[in-house]
């Protein structure tokens, strides 16, 4: 955003930097906040909804062949009206797909995830993060609160949606900001007057809060998981909001910036983020960032016990929708003339009657990676290629 910067105030000016200079000093941190968060922010509707995309993936993983949408529902306990948006939601994330119709595999983005190196998580949270950009037509932001201070860790903006100008430090404007104020709203009341005491509430626009007692009732005023609003508080030029992302103790938001011209969209906007709270709670979820629900993991103990006592069941062959996927993604054999490439490869081997998937190649990475193919069998030899050898296929 480009909007021009207000007017300097000395003596706003120095208050922020004297509270800036005391954040750093180390005697002056409480211990007991941390970044710590009320517990009713872990009971919140987004994460009981991430909660029920992991029962999905989680059966979506006991078939790497795909299963029918009615067997995924049983498996997962869902009727087929609480099914279908949860696999609107997960096939757009890339945790699943449609090799054909009525049919679901487990999508790329479990790979992505599970990628070497740490950035796997990273990675997914970028691309949901882009997709909720596009989906409400702003910038979008992730943050923690981290050590006592806000911190944004990844945001997806474009030149449609233009990011905020931080015309003050977001560290010194929590009681100004839409991320600011969700971070605190999960914190205890120690834990806010902490942070106060060491960043007191500077006027910054008109509508600015700077009472810590009516800030703090305001804040106390937000219901467990409903977004928390800037209305012009930070910058005349811009409205925010923002909905909570708690990290097991850890306070976290997901947030959104607007131009004050189209506060009109703001309500709007604010919907589409709330959904992608969802998403971005499964990714945590799915790489132990959050806890897992005991209740849930008990009822998954259970289940593999059940499992133990009864039969394995033997593996079935390729469905004709899977293969007809696989002929039309996979169409170019790759030869020692052929330039190699860094996309996904199916490899069809008929000594094994076989297909093995193997994924594209992690971006911005020059270190070999192991990677760990998907097999398809058993495979009638020629139904990909040839009938007899070893075939390398690229997209």
């Amino acid at each position: 955003m480009t909007a021009p910067r207000p007017a300097p105030d000395p003596l706003r000016r120095a208050r922020l930097m004297s509270a800036a200079r005391r954040s750093a000093a180390p005697g002056n941190r409480s211990e007991a906040l941390g970044g710590r968060s009320k517990a009713p922010g872990n009971r919140s509707e987004a994460l009981a909804e991430a909660r029920r995309a992991l029962a999905v993936v989680r059966v979506l993983e006991r078939h790497p062949l795909g299963v029918r949408a009615g067997q995924l529902g049983r498996e997962a306990g869902f009727s087929e009206a609480e099914l279908g948006p949860l696999l609107t939601m997960l096939c757009e994330e890339e945790y699943a797909y449609r090799p054909g119709a009525g049919v679901y595999g487990r999508g790329p983005a479990l790979d992505r995830l599970a990628a070497p190196g740490g950035g796997g998580l990273a990675g997914q949270l970028q691309r949901t993060l882009a997709l909720a950009r596009d989906s409400a037509g702003a910038a979008v932001y992730l943050s923690r609160y981290v050590e006592g201070e806000v911190r944004i860790t990844q945001m997806a903006d474009g030149p449609g949606t233009p990011p905020v100008r931080e015309w003050v430090d977001f560290r010194a404007a929590a009681h100004a900001s839409a991320v600011g104020k969700c971070l605190l709203t999960q914190l205890d009341h120690d834990g806010r007057l902490d942070h106060v005491a060491r960043h007191r509430p500077a006027r910054l626009t008109p509508r600015t809060i700077t009472d810590s007692r009516v800030l703090f009732s305001t804040l106390d005023a937000v219901a467990p998981g409903a977004p928390v609003f800037d209305l012009r508080e930070y910058s005349p030029r811009v409205v925010c909001s923002a909905v909570p992302i708690t990290i097991g103790d850890a306070a976290g938001s997901l947030a959104l910036s607007l131009p004050a011209t189209h506060a009109h969209r703001l309500r709007a906007a604010t919907e589409a983020l709330r959904r992608k709270a969802v998403p971005v709670l499964l990714a945590l979820l799915l790489t132990g960032a959050i806890p897992p629900d005991a209740d849930a993991a008990d009822a998954a103990d259970a289940a593999d016990a059940a499992a133990a006592d009864t039969p394995v069941p033997q593996r079935t062959g390729v469905t004709p929708e899977t293969l007809r996927h696989l002929r039309n993604v996979f169409r170019t054999p790759l030869t020692r003339a052929t330039a190699s490439t860094d996309g996904p490869h199916l490899v069809s081997d008929s000594a094994s009657a076989a297909a093995y998937l193997f994924d594209a190649l992690p971006e911005d990475t020059d270190e070999p990676c192991l990677s760990l193919p998907r097999t398809f069998a058993p495979l009638t030899p020629g139904s990909l290629t040839t009938p007899n050898g070893l075939v390398v296929l690229s997209t």
